[in-house]
Parts: structure tokens; C-alpha cells; sequence
């Protein structure tokens, strides 16, 4: 059995989700088994947890972006 690959269109959905989640796109893997790994760049980017999720509080506690 061949191993699946991702359309075009799969991978532009992908990226277009790193991009709507604040995060820039460094590099884009398409893996053997057709999955696609989306990679941020390097630079330093806080990433902050739901406002109303457990992890809220961490992050407030580490001083991350709310």
C-alpha cells in the first residue's frame, strides 16, 4: 500500500492555521506516512494559555502574554 500524501490543499490549511494562531511559519516537513509538520521560526514568540484554561494561571505566574 502506497503511502498517503497530503493535497496541496491540506498543507495550505495547515499553515494558514500556525499563521491564525500568532505563530510565523519557519519550515513545512511532509512526513513518510503523509502527515505535515508545520515548524515555527526560530524567534522567541509567548504563546498564552485560554483565559479561562488552568494554564492561565501559569502563565500569568511566569509573566507569558495574556
Amino acid at each position: 500500500m502506497a503511502a498517503a500524501r497530503p493535497t496541496p490543499a491540506a498543507i495550505r490549511r495547515a499553515i494558514e492555521a500556525m499563521r491564525a494562531a500568532g505563530l510565523d511559519v519557519g519550515s513545512v516537513v511532509v512526513q513518510r506516512d503523509g502527515s505535515v509538520r508545520i515548524v515555527a521560526s526560530r524567534g522567541d514568540q509567548d504563546i498564552a494559555s485560554p483565559p479561562d484554561s488552568e494554564e492561565a494561571a501559569w502563565d500569568a505566574a511566569m509573566g507569558a502574554a495574556s
